[in-house]
């Protein structure tokens, strides 16, 4: 992923520094313009973020974002050693975990803290490219330009990217939401995966709506638990990362997470369980009525099976919790989403 802003206000070292709570490095007289963990993708004028590897430092690599035009370099202790021996004569900010601020970091080079556009954060086992997809085609069908970031493609209005992963790092997740927001998007609806709350990818982000579809035994090859694996997708529903929540409750994790998370909420039910909001409908039909507690919608499904009746329907809550009025709800959601 590389596409960035056109245009960017350089912010100096000695900000970015105190922004991630860097020890002071002897020179910070540098002006940054972007930041990239991966030196190959390095632009004049970057901060290069230089991580441990599971097998290779990214430090082993300094050299090479130097000769790039990076300006400066984000590491550990363990790092710095490594581009003090090789003699690399660049400005180094050291924190104890560079991954775990790369986001503050990102946040402050491009400027989207706070991001200039609506987010939306859909999070799940199953369920969220399709409904991600859903939200994003109900809101161009009210007339907005949108982005989209997802396992499938990233999406800025009609420019299409393939994507690498669900979720991007960090530093091009922020580089990301400043290009949408140059470009004139109103909403991006970002899928976040497990990995990048864990992995802190949409760390500086805040999301307006924060949506859960379902959990399922997945990934435990990285969460070796379902309860890791729940706590880190819990991780989207806190204060410090959402201000609404909408959440589908038909399973046990659904459940506990409407318990547990402390924004407002809007619960989901498609099986009759407690919640605010319930689906009624006929097996196998399109068409469906969304109840909730001071309002009714008839909807239908653009998509078949009934677990996308679920789908639309979360979309239909988040237009809601975005603002949108029911009536252009009620047209927007039927809109086939073309899902990949």
């Amino acid at each position: 992923m590389s596409i960035r802003p056109a245009h960017g206000a350089p912010v100096a070292l000695s900000v970015i520094a105190a922004g991630v709570g860097a020890s002071e490095p002897r020179s910070n007289t540098s002006a940054v313009t972007g930041v990239s963990l991966d030196s190959r993708t390095i632009q004049p004028g970057d901060l290069y973020a230089a991580l441990p590897g599971a097998h290779v430092h990214g430090a082993q690599f300094a050299a090479q974002a130097r000769d790039r035009g990076a300006v400066a370099i984000l590491s550990d202790p363990a790092g710095l050693d490594l581009i003090s021996q090789a003699g690399i004569d660049l400005p180094v900010l050291r924190v104890p975990d560079p991954r775990a601020v790369l986001g503050a970091a990102s946040a402050l080079i491009y400027a989207t803290a706070p991001p200039g556009l609506a987010l939306v954060g859909v999070t799940g086992t199953n369920g969220k490219t399709t409904t991600a997809y859903l939200i994003e085609s109900a809101l161009r069908a009210h007339g907005q330009l949108v982005g989209l970031m997802g396992t499938v493609e990233t999406r800025i209005g009609e420019r299409h990217v393939p994507s690498v992963r669900t979720t991007p790092e960090a530093t091009d997740v922020h580089a990301l939401v400043a290009a949408m927001r140059e470009a004139g998007v109103a909403t991006c609806v970002m899928e976040v995966s497990s990995h990048a709350l864990s992995l802190h990818r949409v760390d500086g982000l805040v999301y307006d709506v924060a949506v859960f579809t379902n959990l399922s035994q997945d990934h435990l090859d990285h969460h070796k638990t379902m309860e890791n694996y729940y706590r880190a997708k819990a991780d989207l529903f806190t204060p410090e990362r959402a201000r609404h929540r909408v959440i589908c409750v038909d399973d046990e994790w659904g459940q506990r997470l409407a318990r547990e998370a402390m924004i407002p909420l809007d619960t989901l039910s498609s099986t009759g369980r407690a919640a605010q909001w319930q689906i009624r409908a006929e097996p196998g039909e399109p068409a469906f009525t969304l109840v909730g507690p001071d309002l009714t919608l008839e909807l239908t499904s653009a998509l078949p099976g009934d677990f996308n009746r679920v789908n639309t329907a979360l979309a239909a809550l988040t237009l809601l919790a975005l603002g949108h009025d029911a009536a252009a709800v009620r047209a927007a959601v039927g809109t086939d989403p073309h899902v990949p």
